[in-house]
C-alpha cells in the first residue's frame, strides 16, 4: 500500500472513530438508564482511544518514523453503574435505544471489516498487527452491543455491568 494511500486510509479511520465517539457520547446523554449511560460512556472512551492511537500512527508515518506499536484498548473505568430501584429496566426509552444500538452494531461491523481489509493490505508486521487488533476490538464492541440489543428487545433489561 502506497504511503499516501495508507495515510488517507488512516485518516478515514480516524474520522470514523471520532464519529463513533461522538455518537456514543450523545447516546450516553440520551439514555435514561444508568447502565445504558455507563455502557455508552465507556464505548465513547474506547473509540476516543482508538482515535488517539490512529492519530499517533498517522503522525508517525507522516513524519517518516514508521509504524508504532499498539497494545490494544481496554476500558480503564470499571466503576459499576449506579444502583437504583430496578435500574436495569429500560421501558420508556426502549424503542429509541434499540434504534441506537442497531445503528451502532452496523457501524462496528463496518469498522471491523475496514480494519480487516487494511490489515490484509499492509505488509509491515506492526501495521498488520495494529489493524488486526483494531478489527478484533470492534468485533468485541459489536458483541457487547448485540448482547444489549437482544436483552433489551426480549426482556427489557440491560445486561451491562452484571
Amino acid at each position: 500500500m502506497a504511503e499516501s494511500t495508507t495515510l488517507e486510509a488512516i485518516k478515514r479511520a480516524m474520522d470514523a472513530e471520532m464519529e463513533a465517539h461522538t455518537y456514543y457520547s450523545h447516546s450516553a446523554q440520551k439514555a435514561t438508564n444508568p447502565k445504558g449511560k455507563d455502557m455508552f460512556r465507556q464505548l465513547a472512551a474506547l473509540e476516543l482511544n482508538h482515535y488517539n492511537n490512529l492519530k499517533a500512527l498517522h503522525d508517525s508515518l507522516h513524519e517518516g518514523n514508521g509504524w508504532i506499536a499498539y497494545d490494544g484498548t481496554q476500558s480503564s473505568d470499571t466503576t459499576p453503574a449506579p444502583e437504583g430501584t430496578d435500574s436495569s429496566r429500560e421501558e420508556d426509552f426502549k424503542d429509541d435505544v434499540l434504534s441506537i444500538l442497531s445503528k451502532a452494531i452496523e457501524d462496528e461491523k463496518k469498522a471491523s471489516a475496514y480494519y480487516t481489509t487494511l490489515a490484509n493490505k499492509i505488509t509491515d508486521p506492526a501495521g498488520k498487527e495494529l489493524f488486526t487488533k483494531l478489527a478484533a476490538e470492534e468485533k468485541v464492541h459489536t458483541k457487547i452491543l448485540n448482547d444489549q440489543w437482544y436483552s433489551l428487545n426480549n426482556q427489557g433489561v440491560w445486561l451491562w455491568g452484571d
